[in-house]
């Protein structure tokens, strides 16, 4: 006879319990993981976005001499140096954590993973991070020289910098951020974890991050956008799994 806690696949998306766990103490588990995950995830779209949200004032990457001058003399830069040492920075690490969570929930909710596509998932989630850094630090560095020293401000830099921390974030960020999706959308797939609509939507995001080619800023709110998309369903799913957990017996 079989042992009514041992490891099982369940279709339908109940609870899997371990050798020596019950239902209820698996779904307890696997809620507080999808919660973990939830939480690290909206806690990186909020700081992503405010982040772009403080460089929606900086100058166009037309702008002239003047209008560059008096933007770095003003204390308009103030928010580009709130969204580039603390916002992105910031949101950058609790993207970190969420796809640790991301890995462990799917653990949890499956007990098999694909590691070649986890593994995927893993680099271009942490190249996605190191280009978010770089990008950050890019977009700044003109706003920090001029606030802690006295050196006159040079135009191509001025210019040079942002341009170089836009297309570090929105040519090869995003291009790391459509890796993402599609391991992401693959493993859910594959494990039966979200929605058809979901998968293919997925991949439909992936394309147009990937294929893309702009230097528009707008262009990456489309990633964080479907990360808080991903929290719903992760959320959504373990709700149903904790109510559904005592009929897993």
């Amino acid at each position: 006879m079989p042992n009514p806690t041992s490891s099982v696949r369940h279709p339908a998306g109940h609870v899997i319990s371990l050798d020596g766990e019950t239902p209820e103490e698996a779904a307890r588990v696997l809620r507080k993981s999808a919660q973990l995950t939830c939480l690290l995830g909206m806690t990186f779209v909020l700081c992503f976005l405010a982040g772009i949200a403080c460089f929606s004032r900086s100058p166009r990457l037309d702008a002239s001499e003047a209008e560059l001058l008096q933007y770095y003399s003003s204390s308009g830069q103030d928010l580009t140096l709130l969204g580039g040492l603390y916002l992105l920075p910031f949101a950058a690490v609790a993207f970190l954590w969420f796809i640790a969570a991301l890995r462990g929930w799917v653990e949890h909710s499956t007990r098999t993973i694909d590691h070649l596509l986890s593994t995927v998932q893993m680099l271009s989630g942490v190249s996605f991070i190191t280009l978010v850094f770089v990008s950050a630090g890019a977009v700044t560095i003109v706003s920090l020289s001029e606030r802690l020293t006295a050196a006159p401000i040079d135009d191509t830099l001025v210019r040079q910098f942002p341009l170089l921390g836009r297309t570090l974030l929105i040519v090869f960020g995003m291009r790391m951020a459509a890796i993402f999706v599609t391991s992401t959308a693959k493993i859910g797939g594959r494990e039966k974890l979200y929605p058809t609509w979901f998968i293919y939507g997925s991949y439909a995001v992936s394309a147009a991050l990937f294929l893309t080619a702009t230097l528009n800023i707008w262009l990456v709110v489309v990633f964080p956008l479907w990360i808080a998309v991903l929290c719903g369903l992760i959320w959504q799913r373990s709700v149903h799994q904790y109510k559904t957990a005592p009929s897993a017996t």
